[in-house]
């Protein structure tokens, strides 16, 4: 079977936020063998074990030098959510262990979470009625969330 290689951050869709001149992404550290045979030609490779080490991380860049300002791990292997920030100072995203999280996008300290299921979407926010609300797609349900009146 071919693997497509691993490390981009494709379908987990990152996020800026103008207020901190923070650019926060989804990455996926991780290491592995690659290996050749002669006997297979001077081009292409035999084989790969990709599960020799991986995490998932919240990463805060900031977009002017590229320094990373602040990490958040996401609990374990490559997280699959997307990441949202929002005016309010907040990020939005999963982690590997099924959590909702909302993180303060000036540090990455946690602010909240719920176990809803593997967060596998860019979460996304809405208003209805004069309320603001945040949707998160975890499992196989849809999670619509709002601070209490």
């Amino acid at each position: 079977m071919n693997r497509p290689e691993a490390g981009g951050t494709n379908y987990r869709s990152p996020s800026f936020d103008p207020a901190t001149g923070l650019f926060i992404v989804s990455a996926h550290d991780s290491y592995g063998i690659y290996f050749f045979k002669p006997e297979h030609g001077a081009v292409g490779w035999a084989g790969a074990d990709y599960g020799v080490y991986g995490r998932g991380v919240l990463r805060a860049i900031d977009y002017q030098t590229g320094a990373v300002r602040w990490s958040h791990d996401l609990s374990g292997g490559a997280g699959a959510a997307g990441v949202l920030t929002t005016a309010s100072g907040l990020t939005f995203t999963g982690d590997s262990v099924t959590n909702a999280l909302a993180l303060r996008s000036s540090d990455g300290a946690t602010v909240w979470h719920s176990g809803i299921g593997r967060v596998e979407n860019s979460p996304i926010t809405y208003e209805l009625d004069g309320r603001q609300y945040v949707l998160f797609g975890g499992g196989s349900a849809l999670y619509a969330f709002a601070l209490p009146r």
